[in-house]
């Protein structure tokens, strides 16, 4: 009789432990799921379109302009060359050159102090002038901002 309370005993115990153990597992393997790790977005305007070029178009200006011909060249090295020229009141464009930087999350490039820290939005195949902090320009529709790429 003894004999058999031990074998029951033991049948009990090694069951409730494999249980036990399964459980264990279970959880663990619940962890391991629970864990999401996310990674930052590598797609954006400086590695995904060929901005590299020429834009031009003519931007608003103040009261009694009729706008400013602007170009804007911006090469590989993160230089740049800006000219502008207001319509019926400069015979020649006003030339800024430097360099410009990223800001990838944006898309939009700073010019340095040069170029007067101006910002442009990379689109593709044209680029959009952006206001001091980088948000769209309240001047009008947005259109009247983009130049089209011409080189």
């Amino acid at each position: 009789m003894k004999t058999l309370q031990i074998i029951c005993l033991a049948a009990i115990l090694s069951f409730v432990g494999c249980k036990e153990q399964a459980k264990n597992e279970s959880e663990a393997g619940q962890t391991k799921s629970d864990t999401i790790v996310t990674l930052p977005d590598a797609h954006n305007a400086e590695n995904s379109l060929d901005w590299e070029g020429k834009y031009s178009g003519v931007l608003p200006c103040g009261e009694g302009c009729q706008g400013l011909i602007t170009v804007l060249q911006i090469k590989a090295d993160s230089t740049y060359t800006l000219s502008s020229q207001a319509m019926g009141q400069e015979k020649e464009p006003r030339t800024f050159a430097g360099r410009f930087s990223w800001d990838t999350s944006k898309n939009v490039i700073t010019l340095d102090a040069n170029g007067d820290h101006l910002k442009f939005q990379i689109m593709e195949n044209r680029v959009k002038k952006l206001d001091k902090f980088g948000d769209e320009e309240q001047g009008g529709p947005a259109e009247r901002y983009l130049m089209p790429k011409i080189q």
